[in-house]
């Protein structure tokens, strides 16, 4: 079969299946200055003409991937089917919806564009912004999915819960994470596997330990997550705020409580999932998948929408509270989404 009829024949049957199950496009840039951005493709065309036909128009959904060979357009072209060729490209820019939002990338700054397709109407359904592993030095510098990690005096240890992870020791910072303006917003979800490294039996005022704190470039505090036997609020426990809104577990207690409380009993010092899971007027905490407080209230997020944010994990490194954390931990497979997720695939605790 000719290239020609067999590029037809291709789109075609496609094109049916993906009026039965709806895809998307997700696509990996590779730009001239060497950076790489990854999301939803969103140029429905990419057009242009070969020796076997002058004018084509690709659907991107059959297409495996695009190198830019020159200045004019030209191109080799991979299909998902195997099929390969030259084209001369037309369109002058491509739209991709990724974490910093959605762009316009020139033709020409373009190296190369590789495609996948995935059933669903959105790649944001998913919504996973960010995932690290934490299993070794490169996972750090180039995560599964988000910004590059820094690490603050921290160290990647091996006794992870699925692989390596990040150690943490009280009185430091562990690692930091610089998050483009709009990657948080009013819904999101952080979560992760955590465990205690201090050998305590109980915690006291603020930090023991404190796990992430979110904020701007001024050292403004949205975000935190930390066992607390007082909040400055008459609440103890395990819990966090939001732009000011509050979650806290337990009864009030100024001085020491034991971990034991929060955990009803289980093992405080092994492996266990929490997550920080915020929407509009409403912020709740959940460890091992289960439900351990909640707040709700009214907070503004408009700082939180538009400024670039820091993740410190746990540091303020603006301000140099040394005691914003206590005790030592262990942080795995820290992921962040931009909705308000509340079911986590954990597997066996």
């Amino acid at each position: 079969m000719k290239l020609k009829t067999a590029l037809v024949v291709f789109a075609l049957s496609l094109a049916a299946f993906a009026s039965e199950t709806p895809l998307t496009t997700l696509a990996t840039a590779s730009l001239k200055d060497g950076s790489t951005l990854k999301g939803e493709f969103l140029t429905r065309q990419i057009t242009g003409s070969t020796a076997f036909m002058k004018t084509l128009a690709l659907e991107p959904a059959i297409v495996k991937s695009l190198t830019f060979t020159g200045t004019n357009g030209e191109s080799k072209v991979s299909l998902s089917n195997g099929d390969a060729f030259a084209m001369r490209v037309s369109n002058n820019s491509f739209k991709l919806k990724a974490l910093i939002g959605t762009l316009e990338i020139p033709r020409s700054n373009l190296r190369s564009l590789a495609f996948s397709s995935q059933r669903g109407t959105s790649a944001a359904k998913d919504g996973l912004v960010f995932f690290c592993t934490f299993d070794d030095e490169k996972s750090v510098a180039a995560p599964a999915i988000g910004p590059s990690v820094k690490l603050e005096l921290g160290t990647i240890s091996g006794n992870g819960k699925n692989g390596g992870a990040l150690y943490v020791e009280p009185g430091v910072a562990g690692a930091q994470i610089v998050f483009p303006a709009g990657t948080f917003g009013n819904e999101g979800c952080v979560a992760f596997w955590a465990k205690m490294a201090s050998g305590k039996t109980e915690f006291t005022t603020g930090g023991d330990p404190r796990f992430f704190l979110l904020s701007d470039s001024m050292g403004r505090e949205f975000a935190h997550l930390e066992f607390a036997s007082n909040n400055g609020c008459g609440n103890s426990g395990f819990g966090g705020h939001i732009c000011g809104l509050r979650a806290q577990t337990n009864r009030g207690c100024s001085f020491m409580m034991p971990y034991s409380d929060v955990f009803k009993g289980q093992n405080f010092n092994g492996w266990h999932h929490y997550a920080f899971v915020w929407s509009v007027g409403s912020l709740r905490i959940f460890i091992d998948g289960k439900l351990v407080c909640s707040g709700s209230g009214k907070y503004d997020t408009a700082t939180f929408d538009n400024a670039e944010i820091l993740m410190d994990i746990p540091l303020n490194r603006v301000r140099g509270k040394s005691f914003n954390n206590k005790s030592a931990f262990y942080m795995d497979d820290l992921k962040i989404w931009n909705y308000a997720k509340t079911d986590f695939e954990l597997g066996q605790l």
